[in-house]
C-alpha cells in the first residue's frame, strides 16, 4: 500500500499552508526517485448559503433572509480565494504538474471546491483518497474546521495526518517515527495504515505508556511484530505520573526521541452527528507540535 492519492481539505484560514506543506512532503516521499506517481488533491468544501435559512426560524422576512445567504456566499467566496492562492503557491513550491486524471507521473496536484455541508464533503472525498491531511485546529476556535476533522478522523475510514500550524516546507516528516501503542484496536488500524512510513523511516520508536489498562511490555510485542516487516524498532516505556495524562506522556516521550511524526490511534465516536473524541486524542491534537497521523 502506498499513499497514491492525497486529499488536503482546505479552510481558507492560516493553517492551510503546513496542511500544503505535509501533504507535498507526503507526495514527494512517494513520487520520489522511483518515479512513482502521487497525487495532492486540495479541497476546498464550500457551504451551501441555503442551509443558514433553516436556523434563522420562522417569522423572518425574505429581505433578510436574501441578505444572510449574500453574507455566507461573501464569506465562502474570501475563504476560496485565500485557500486557492496558498494552493498555487505551494504547488510551485513543490514542483508539481497540474493534473485532474492518473496517469501522469511524478507529483501532480489539484485544486477542487465542492458545496454542501462541510462535514459530508470532506468525509466523502476522504474516502475517495489514500489519507487526507488538514492542519492542527484550536479547540476553542476551531468551529467548522474543528467539525471537519473530527467527521474525517471518525466517519471516513481513512487515516488522517495533521499538521501543526508551524509545519512548513522544509521540515522532516517521517524520517524519525514514534508510534503511540496499547493493543487496540485503534492503534492497531493506525500502525497498518502507517506501514508504508515505517517502512522508510529511518528511526521508529514504539511508545508504551504505562498505566492500569495497558502494560509497558506490549511494546516489545509490537517491536517483534513490526521486525517481520523489516522493520526495527526501539521502544520506550514512560509511566505517565500522577496528574499527567498518557498524550503528555507520549508527546514528551516524542519529544526526547526526536521524533518528526507520531503515530496513533484516534479514540472517539459519533453520536448523532456529535463527534467526541476521546481524551488521549484530544490532548494530542491539541498539544502536539508535530504532525500526528491517526486512524480510527
Amino acid at each position: 500500500m502506498s499513499y497514491r492519492k492525497i486529499l488536503t481539505v482546505l479552510t481558507g484560514g492560516a493553517g492551510d499552508r503546513a496542511a500544503l506543506a505535509a501533504a507535498f512532503a507526503l507526495g514527494t516521499s512517494v513520487a520520489g526517485p522511483s518515479a512513482d506517481s502521487a497525487h495532492v488533491l486540495g479541497l476546498v468544501p464550500n457551504p451551501d448559503p441555503r442551509e443558514a435559512v433553516p436556523a434563522l426560524g420562522e417569522g423572518v422576512s425574505g429581505a433578510l433572509v436574501e441578505q444572510i445567504m449574500a453574507m455566507v456566499e461573501q464569506e465562502s467566496a474570501n475563504h476560496r480565494t485565500r485557500a486557492r492562492q496558498t494552493f498555487d503557491a505551494a504547488v510551485t513550491a513543490a514542483g508539481a504538474a497540474s493534473a485532474d486524471q492518473p496517469g501522469t507521473r511524478g507529483l501532480t496536484a489539484q485544486f477542487r471546491e465542492v458545496v454542501g455541508s462541510q462535514e459530508d464533503v470532506a468525509v466523502v472525498q476522504a474516502r475517495l483518497a489514500d489519507i487526507a491531511v488538514m492542519a492542527q485546529v484550536d479547540e476553542a476556535s476551531g468551529g467548522e474546521a474543528l467539525l471537519m476533522l473530527e467527521a474525517v478522523l471518525l466517519d471516513s475510514a481513512r487515516p488522517l495526518l495533521v499538521a501543526p500550524t508551524t509545519f512548513a516546507a522544509g521540515v522532516s516528516l517521517g524520517r524519525r517515527v514514534a508510534v503511540a501503542w496499547n493493543g487496540s484496536r485503534e492503534s492497531t488500524h493506525a500502525v497498518a495504515q502507517a506501514l508504508p512510513l515505517l517502512k522508510a523511516a529511518e528511526q521508529v520508536t514504539v511508545i508504551a505508556v504505562e498505566t492500569a489498562k495497558t502494560e509497558a511490555a506490549v511494546g516489545g510485542e509490537l517491536a517483534n511484530y513490526l521486525a517481520w516487516h523489516g522493520i526495527r524498532a526501539q521502544v520506550r516505556q514512560p509511566v505517565a505520573s500522577a496528574g499527567q495524562p498518557v498524550g503528555g506522556a507520549l508527546l514528551g516521550t516524542a519529544e526526547a526521541v526526536g521524533a518528526d511524526l507520531l503515530v496513533l490511534g484516534g479514540y472517539g465516536h459519533s453520536r448523532l452527528r456529535e463527534m467526541i473524541l476521546g481524551g488521549v486524542t484530544r490532548h494530542v491534537l491539541y498539544n502536539t507540535s508535530i504532525p500526528v497521523l491517526l486512524a480510527h
